[in-house]
């Protein structure tokens, strides 16, 4: 009996198939690939040929945003729902608490998964923009902007966000091939978008028992890598010093110290002041 292009092709199609996370789209997108290579007949039609695709599908997911399902397809029985969550957005990564989640360091917000792709280089903000005290004071008695972008999946929230671009810097990958950033990174994230997790204090118990995971050094690099506008070298070192790090051991944080006064976060009914690090909290 002849077989057809498909079936004297299915280990090529298989090959370039295992190497990818499928959305409907990119598979139309792989159909029409395997027609201009000569693998599938180019009057095979897309139904057709996602019907022969199913037959050789390992796993698929659904998620959801704004109330549309997206289904993800893998070839491959090795590829995990962590790495398939992630291939929804291409060079993303776990972030946050999810970060910390994947190592096995807390389960703090584990009904969250978070989710980030850096803005692209040309997205960058000017680093030379003059910040004023009183700037600084209007934007923290506003109300804090959050992402549109949320889905959910397996009864948990997706949370997608769009970090400064870095190069994608303290990212790191786990012998299971899943992206997510390292704790220092996970720290200075979880400072800057402090609206996902309730108050500053959530995140100062998350991580002090923890302590010993967190390399200065680390920290500090990573927040001069993110050039932020607002000085979060005072903030980033008031959070360490109550995470359980001394004075003396942050004073590459103190002496980034500006004369402007900063938050921890946005519209407290009260606030605290810690003058060393000029603090309001």
């Amino acid at each position: 009996m002849k077989r057809d292009l498909f079936s004297k092709n299915i280990d090529k199609i298989l090959s370039l198939a295992k190497s990818q996370t499928f959305t409907p789209m990119q598979l139309t997108l792989f159909c029409n690939e395997l027609k201009e290579k000569g693998y599938i007949a180019r009057s095979m039609n897309h139904s057709r040929f996602i019907e022969r695709m199913s037959q050789l599908l390992q796993k698929k997911i659904d998620i959801e945003f704004d109330e549309k399902f997206i289904t993800l397809y893998t070839y491959d029985k090795d590829v995990s729902e962590g790495q398939m969550l992630l291939s929804y957005k291409k060079d993303s990564f776990y972030s946050m608490s999810s970060a910390l989640n994947i190592m096995g360091l807390s389960d703090f917000r584990s009904d969250f998964i978070f989710i980030s792709k850096e803005l692209s280089k040309k997205n960058i903000a000017s680093k030379y923009v003059k910040l004023e005290q009183m700037a600084i004071d209007e934007a923290f008695a506003k109300p804090y902007r959050r992402t549109h972008s949320i889905g959910t999946y397996n009864n948990k929230h997706i949370i997608m966000l769009t970090p400064k671009n870095t190069d994608t810097y303290a990212v790191e990958i786990n012998d299971k091939g899943i992206r997510h950033s390292s704790v220092e990174r996970a720290l200075v994230e979880m400072i800057v978008n402090v609206q996902y997790f309730k108050n500053a204090e959530h995140i100062i118990e998350t991580f002090k028992p923890i302590k010993k995971k967190l390399d200065i050094d680390n920290v500090y690099k990573i927040v001069d890598r993110f050039d932020f506008i607002y000085p979060y070298y005072q903030n980033v070192g008031f959070y360490l010093e109550q995470i359980g790090f001394t004075k003396e051991q942050l004073n590459k944080f103190k002496e980034r110290v500006e004369d402007l006064k900063f938050y921890t976060e946005k519209q407290k009914d009260q606030y605290q002041y810690d003058e060393y690090w000029q603090i309001y909290f």
